[in-house]
Parts: structure tokens; sequence; C-alpha cells
């Protein structure tokens, strides 16, 4: 799933960041991909991927499918694609239901990332 924020990378996901964190979530990290490519001697457009979870949610997912610990906690990927603004981009929560066979009632973690996206008042 993907939308676009009128912000820059960097304003994106301190924004991202901050509404993961009023949500009760921790942030883990904030995983730089374009400056591990400049350290390499590489250039690559801002990208940068926030990861973030909540153990009192996630924990019951991966009680129920251990599996699911592969995609937790939830990645948020946010890039510069040479346009105004960014990308921000998620897992669709569907994909990931089907994927790991969740029960519906167990879905609305999986929702984080759009949730967290459209707090941006990106208009």
């Amino acid at each position: 799933m993907t939308r676009r924020s009128v912000r820059a990378v960097g304003e994106t996901v301190s924004a991202l960041r901050a509404e993961a964190e009023r949500s009760g979530a921790a942030v883990a990290v904030v995983v730089d991909h374009a400056a591990a490519a400049r350290k390499a001697g590489l250039e690559m457009p801002d990208t940068q991927v926030l990861i973030f979870g909540n153990p009192q949610v996630g924990t019951p997912l991966m009680q129920t499918c251990p599996e699911i610990a592969i995609d937790l906690p939830i990645r948020v990927m946010v890039r510069d694609d040479g346009q105004d603004g960014s990308l921000i981009t998620w897992q669709d929560p569907a994909y990931l239901a089907q994927r790991y066979g969740l029960p519906e009632d167990q879905l609305a973690p999986l929702g984080a990332p759009a949730k967290i996206a459209s707090t941006l008042e990106d208009h």
C-alpha cells in the first residue's frame, strides 16, 4: 500500500514516528538506506524504513501464527521518488492476513501503518 506525503522523507519519518509512539507503539529503529549507500560509496534516493511495534498487540498475533514474526515489528518505508514530497509504503494487511491465515478478529494491528499515515495532514 502506498500514499503520498507532501513532506520530505525526513519530515515524514519524524511525523510517522511521533504518531506511532503516540498510539502506544515503540519505535525499534529507523533504517536509513541512503546513508548506508553513501557509506559504501554508492548513491540512492533518500529512503528510510521505520520499524515499530507494540508487544501487547503483536504477541497475540505471533501466538496464533509464529511465522508472522518475520513480518513483525511492522515496517513503513518512506522514499523520495523525485517528485514533491515522498512516498509512504507498507504491507497490505489483507495480504498479511491471507499469507498467515489470520482470523478476522486479529487483523486490527496490521492496520497500524495505514492508521498512522492517515493522521498526517497532507491534503
